[in-house]
């Protein structure tokens, strides 16, 4: 019986397709890499041409992966956002104490602007209006909110204030984090462990108003660590 032709007309083309799809989406990664590369490199203003250089690629090759230049500077803020954020996680789920937690998640931020102030620069000056670092807030006060919330309900409080208190956290850190950075005082670690105490204060402070203390040094109960890492 013979095959149809349509299934010996499909089933390369549909291989080759994929193939296709799977080295663009490749390619168009490594270039989104060399951007930001780039950008740490030359600065928030970096060109197409100088992302081309680190890429090793001509702007005309550049540009067979993105749209225009707002389509590779989107995917180059979405890349910042993916690795910032993933920066975050092993403090959020690693601390047993809730000091550790609020030091190693605010050393990860102070210690990312410090070391990659174009990256900063570069999300704060994105033609769409700052979305990119919008998401960046957005989706760390996520993180912070799934904590704050399985701390919060293991107490019995109303886990309803675990979002617009990690949103108000990320916030005051965030700016607290780039006044430091901008003054450059000699003793960082003062105003590091300024910005911790202040964002313990405002847990303590909403455990107090429900009639709870905590030391910020003991070890907080394993049911909440575990919370945590289900969140």
């Amino acid at each position: 019986m013979a095959i149809p032709e349509t299934t010996t007309a499909t089933r390369p083309s549909d291989g080759r397709r994929q193939r296709w799809s799977e080295h663009r989406a490749l390619r168009r990664a490594a270039l989104v890499a060399a951007g930001v590369l780039a950008i740490d490199r030359y600065g928030a203003d970096a060109s197409a041409d100088q992302i081309a250089e680190v890429a090793g690629v001509s702007r005309t090759v550049l540009y067979r992966y993105f749209r225009d230049k707002q389509d590779l500077q989107l995917a180059i803020a979405q890349q910042m956002v993916e690795v910032v954020v993933a920066s975050l996680a092993p403090p959020l789920k690693s601390g047993s104490t809730a000091n550790e937690i609020i030091r190693g998640t605010v050393r990860v931020v102070v210690g990312w602007l410090d070391e990659h102030p174009n990256l900063y620069q570069f999300l704060h000056t994105q033609d769409r209006g700052g979305d990119a670092l919008e998401a960046v807030e957005i989706t760390m006060a996520d993180q912070v909110a799934g904590v704050l919330k399985a701390f919060i309900m293991w107490f019995g409080l109303d886990a309803d204030v675990a979002e617009p208190g990690a949103y108000a956290l990320v916030g005051m850190v965030e700016a607290a984090s780039t006044w430091l950075l901008k003054r450059k005082p000699e003793d960082r670690d003062k105003y590091i462990d300024f910005i911790c105490r202040a964002v313990w204060n405002v847990i303590d402070g909403a455990l107090r108003d429900q009639g709870l203390q905590l030391d910020p040094d003991s070890p907080l109960p394993r049911d909440v660590l575990e919370a945590e890492e289900s969140t």
